[in-house]
């Protein structure tokens, strides 16, 4: 704004201008009351990145794709889908199906101890999720984004009262699918 006086600023203009960029959620423009200009911005915040053929977009809490920066790397869990599913499409993660996804990664991103501990999540063509992790090598095959609380408090009691006992590398694939039970090979 070089070369302009404070006063012939459109501040209303400049608010929308702001308010376009993506990773902007919500920005306000005023003057005080010594004519200086105050700007208020509240970020989309990506909670995981969404890899696939077309392109690498970040998801935000709302399920809205916001794009890579040249100069920022977000630290989120990654999430890979399947060809045959239309969750890389657009506005998969903020439709009636895809809310359940979206859900899941607010649980993940929210949860300290899943947050580090999940590497990557993929979501197959029927819909199932799986995660591999950070600490030892298993693919925990979780089902369809239900009952979320229920399957991570299962999967937390298996690694405090067993893993340590068989240790981390014992199984390679831990299934939480099923009510109840947790099925190791």
């Amino acid at each position: 704004m070089t070369g302009r006086k404070k006063e012939e600023i459109d501040l209303k203009r400049l608010e929308m201008r702001i308010k376009s960029h993506k990773f902007v959620r919500q920005a306000e423009v005023s003057r005080d009351l010594e004519g200086n200009i105050n700007v208020t911005i509240q970020q989309n915040r990506p909670i995981a990145r969404l890899l696939s053929s077309k392109k690498d977009v970040y998801l935000d809490e709302e399920g809205n794709q916001l794009p890579l920066s040249s100069l920022y790397t977000a630290h989120v869990l990654p999430v890979t889908v399947s060809a045959a599913t239309t969750a890389g499409e657009g506005s998969f993660f903020q439709d009636s199906v895809g809310m359940a996804y979206l859900s899941l990664l607010k649980y993940i991103e929210k949860d300290p101890f899943w947050n580090a501990q999940l590497a990557h999540m993929d979501i197959d063509p029927k819909g199932k999720v799986s995660f591999l992790t950070q600490v030892g090598d298993q693919r925990i095959e979780f089902g369809k984004p239900v009952q979320v609380e229920e399957k991570f408090k299962r999967l937390f009691i298996f690694y405090k009262e067993v893993m340590p006992v068989v240790g981390w590398e014992k199984y390679s694939r831990l299934n939480i699918e099923y009510k109840d039970q947790i099925i190791c090979e």
